[in-house]
């Protein structure tokens, strides 16, 4: 395992609150940096998995950091996320909380995750005319990603789980 102490040394933006192997835990502060620091780690830390599982767990926390960056903590340099990451033989697990209000899911008209089925780019034209940027497939993909994605009640918390066979690939 990737020592997390050693790999936020010197980072004023990301406090190292656990180190231990198999469960890290940061709080920092909602900037680019921190987050590309902290995608290092983790895609360090997942090197070992087989095939291109660490590449997609990856991926999956990009996505729901940069959500937890964007729209919960609206970059703001005193705000601070906490983040976790779990791993043992039989799973990881990330844990992510913001400062944010939260989200519901029947209120995302701009996210793919909201779309019914005959209409896959329905949130494409509602981004649109919006003034949004073109996206809103995050969650959608980190569903495909994750075994289980659980959001807390108001939606400021979330945990993606990923199973492993035997402490080696995904189920």
């Amino acid at each position: 395992m990737v020592d997390a102490r050693r790999a936020f040394s010197g980072d004023p933006a990301i406090e190292v609150q656990s180190a231990l192997p198999g469960w890290t835990r940061l709080q920092f502060t909602p900037h680019q940096g921190a987050r590309e620091r902290i995608i290092g780690f983790v895609h360090s830390a997942m090197a070992d998995l087989p095939g291109d599982l660490g590449e997609q767990l990856t991926l999956a926390v990009d996505e729901l950091l940069g959500n937890s960056i964007e729209h919960g903590a609206r970059a703001d340099a005193a705000a601070t996320i906490n983040f976790t990451f779990l791993r043992t033989s039989r799973l990881i697990v990330f844990h992510i909380r913001d400062p944010g209000a939260g989200f519901s899911f029947d209120a995302m008209a701009h996210a793919a995750i909201s779309n019914p089925p005959k209409e896959p780019l329905r949130h494409a034209h509602y981004r649109a005319q919006a003034g949004m940027r073109p996206g809103g497939f995050g969650i959608m993909l980190v569903k495909q990603i994750a075994d289980e994605l659980l959001y807390s009640e108001t939606g400021n918390e979330v945990v993606l789980i990923k199973y492993l066979d035997n402490g080696a690939g995904s189920h």
